[in-house]
């Protein structure tokens, strides 16, 4: 008798969780919609003079385009260590479940190894990765 009580309220029970977590979340979404507005309100605001706005360069005179177009070996060695990492991660998580793996997993790992060492060979004998 007392069990089949306390089933009925297992519902509200679960629904009063929820009900303290939307509270929390609505009282912590106002806080920082009340600080950022407070901010917005209260910080100093500066004159907008020629001078101000001007761009300083510790004292020196500016000269040309703020603009400078950057090299595109940059682009190429951030890309490369992007995919480096992610080629890490995927060898560690292959790793950590090789034990489990079947023959495919191993398989796509040296698949993927052997993708790897080609790409690497093919982009040093077109020189790809020398500065100019």
């Amino acid at each position: 008798m007392i069990l089949k009580n306390i089933s009925k309220f297992q519902g509200v029970i679960m629904m009063l969780d929820f009900l303290a977590l939307s509270i929390a979340l609505i009282i912590s979404l106002a806080f920082a919609m009340l600080v950022i507005y407070l901010n917005y309100r209260l910080a100093h605001k500066p004159s907008k003079s020629e001078i101000k706005l001007s761009t300083y360069e510790c004292g020196e005179e500016i000269i040309g385009e703020a603009q400078v177009r950057m090299n595109v070996q940059y682009y190429v060695y951030g890309i490369a260590y992007l995919i480096a990492d992610i080629i890490a991660i995927l060898i560690l998580l292959w790793a950590v479940q090789s034990i489990e793996l079947s023959f495919v997993g191993f398989v796509g790992i040296i698949l993927l190894l052997a993708i790897t060492v080609f790409s690497i060979g093919y982009t040093l004998k077109k020189n790809m990765l020398k500065w100019v």
